[in-house]
């Protein structure tokens, strides 16, 4: 078992080869601080509404950024295990607070358009007629319909809807055995067809 100091020589050792451009060194830092970071992120988050986003979804956001940045030479004065935990720290609270910014920003827009149209009693009587919903009902179809051309599978249309229900990726690869990784590249795509389909 490595001793205090020495697993901080080891860490400050693989921060000098990622800062050489060695891009496996990420991994063993990745290892070293990734619970505890997503432990920090994930209490930060605890009056999150989206539930999309989870703590793993900010710190492996958050790690990209700070490894890809430290391999193209941008923090030449993080030198030790020290200055490097600030860094990883900063950056995961930074993201945090870059979702909220980005919640508050869709919710005032929300709000925006519901005093735009609480004037419009008429409009609100349409959406609750059978009709409205059977609309909705088939456009949902419609579009859920267009993942099935591109995934005969099936797959896409159950992380869609599973995604639409709130679930985050994280939950959504647990419940179908995927890698999360994966799912956010589905998701990813699931946006780039719906995106093609409203352009048109």
């Amino acid at each position: 078992m490595l001793s205090d100091s020495s697993e901080q020589g080891s860490i400050t050792h693989w921060l000098q080869k990622l800062k050489c451009g060695q891009q496996h060194a990420a991994e063993p830092i990745w290892d070293r601080y990734y619970k505890k970071l997503v432990s920090i992120a994930s209490q930060r988050l605890r009056e999150n509404p989206d539930r999309s986003i989870d703590g793993e979804d900010i710190v492996q956001s958050s790690c990209k950024n700070v490894f890809s940045s430290i391999l193209n030479g941008k923090y030449p004065e993080i030198d030790n295990r020290g200055d490097l935990w600030n860094l990883l720290l900063s950056s995961t609270v930074n993201r945090v607070r870059q979702h909220y910014r980005e919640l508050n920003a869709v919710k005032r827009k929300h709000i925006s358009l519901t005093q735009s149209l609480s004037d419009n009693a008429t409009f609100f009587e349409c959406l609750r007629t059978s009709e409205a919903e059977n609309q909705l009902a088939d456009l949902l179809e419609f579009l859920l319909k267009r993942l099935d051309v591109e995934d005969p599978s099936g797959e896409l249309r159950k992380i869609a809807i599973l995604h639409l229900e709130d679930h985050s990726a994280s939950s959504i690869a647990r419940m179908l055995k995927r890698r999360k990784t994966n799912i956010l590249l589905s998701l990813r795509w699931i946006r780039s067809l719906w995106e093609e389909l409203e352009a048109k």
